[in-house]
């Protein structure tokens, strides 16, 4: 659409069309305000027509009863909804932090096991497969889930793995239970997410690209998969506490 050239152009500057995967933060209110609906099936289609595959967090958070794949809804906002009505998209089962995508390579959220942030789930899965992150409006410096991949794999003190019993159903299949997250101790002080040493230490680095920096909500920025997947690994193993106000 030639109203959306403006974005497309900043996006084709930024080679963001040379990754495969395109993992995408947002909050779209800036654009859903200016464009209606259109910015969001623009935004889609852009990537599909280039065959490239989108994913997006769809986190419930549903820590008890029953969650449905394939009908409990997000509480990330209306792009993530707008991807789980899709009916050409795919989600990944966890009942608290499930993701979908939508692509020719949809099936990578498959088998990403029960911990949220283990071994096998998706932050380790998507490293070396050539993938980038696409914030549009909810600006890195907010933080990136990645970190609690890192947190549980360097076992850091002030969280913990806990097991839910929400019972997980995927077209009204049975999955199983005791998914698990790993999660704040409530009980220990200075422990509360902080993220402006890590992201000091991002922008040093300068591989985050960015646009439309006068607002907000409508800024965006394109960086590497890899590149802060080896920047939080870094990080973590000179300060077990870079991650928390400490």
């Amino acid at each position: 659409m030639k109203k959306f050239a403006f974005f497309e152009k900043n996006l084709v500057k930024s080679n963001i069309f040379d990754y495969e995967y395109i993992y995408i933060y947002s909050d779209l209110r800036y654009y859903l305000i200016k464009f209606g609906s259109d910015f969001s099936k623009y935004l889609i289609n852009l990537f599909l027509k280039k065959k490239k595959t989108l994913i997006i967090p769809t986190f419930s958070y549903t820590t008890t009863g029953k969650f449905s794949v394939n009908k409990t809804g997000s509480k990330l906002g209306y792009f993530s909804n707008f991807i789980l009505n899709s009916r050409n998209s795919y989600r990944s089962d966890h009942p608290l932090f499930s993701f979908a995508a939508i692509g020719p390579k949809k099936k990578i959220l498959k088998n990403l096991g029960k911990s949220a942030f283990g071994s096998t789930g998706l932050h380790r899965k998507l490293y070396k497969k050539n993938v980038c992150y696409l914030h549009i409006g909810r600006p890195l410096k907010q933080g990136n889930t990645m970190v609690h991949f890192f947190e549980q794999k360097n076992n850091v003190t002030y969280r913990y793995e806990k097991k839910f019993l929400t019972k997980v159903y995927r077209n009204g299949k049975y999955l199983g239970t005791n998914y698990s997250a790993y999660l704040r101790r409530l009980n220990k002080k200075n422990n509360n997410f902080y993220f402006a040493k890590a992201y000091k230490e991002i922008k040093k680095r300068k591989f985050v690209k960015n646009f439309f920096d006068t607002n907000q909500f409508q800024k965006v920025e394109i960086y590497s998969f890899d590149r802060i997947y080896e920047t939080f690994d870094e990080l973590i193993k000179k300060d077990k506490n870079i991650f928390i106000k400490k």
